[in-house]
């Protein structure tokens, strides 16, 4: 989608939009799509970006966790001992995939959860 036709959306549609085809070396440059899309200044534009792969970061970590036996009122205690913040940025800044964040934060869990042994391979939180 060209950014004439992204304009024409709103919130969390336009900045889909704009991801749609976006490689991770493309990603860091999305700031400024966003800034005239919404308006705004760069770094208000970049903690939009950011606050959008915060977002996908979280519901994808938390459909793996759910898959794995984890509860929603567990994950949501478990995860303020995360850097969620920080791996978002680095995948807005195309830095990291937002696979590898999940991967990455998933792991950070499984640490926690296994008092800092993790089984990469066989992760069951409850089970």
């Amino acid at each position: 989608m060209n950014e004439q036709d992204s304009s024409k959306l709103r919130g969390r549609s336009a900045i889909e939009a704009v991801h749609v085809g976006v490689t991770g070396e493309d990603e860091g440059r999305l700031d400024a799509t966003i800034s005239r899309l919404y308006g705004v200044e760069g770094d208000e534009a970049a903690e939009i970006h950011a606050n959008y792969h915060i977002d996908k970061t979280l519901s994808s970590l938390a459909k793996r966790t759910r898959e794995n036996g984890m509860k929603t009122q567990t994950l949501a205690e478990r995860v303020k001992q995360l850097d969620v913040s920080g791996t978002a940025h680095e995948v807005a800044r195309g830095k990291l995939t937002e696979t590898a964040a999940v991967d990455a934060l998933f792991r950070g869990l499984s640490m926690i959860e296994n008092d800092g042994k993790a089984d990469d391979r066989y992760v069951n939180f409850y089970g």
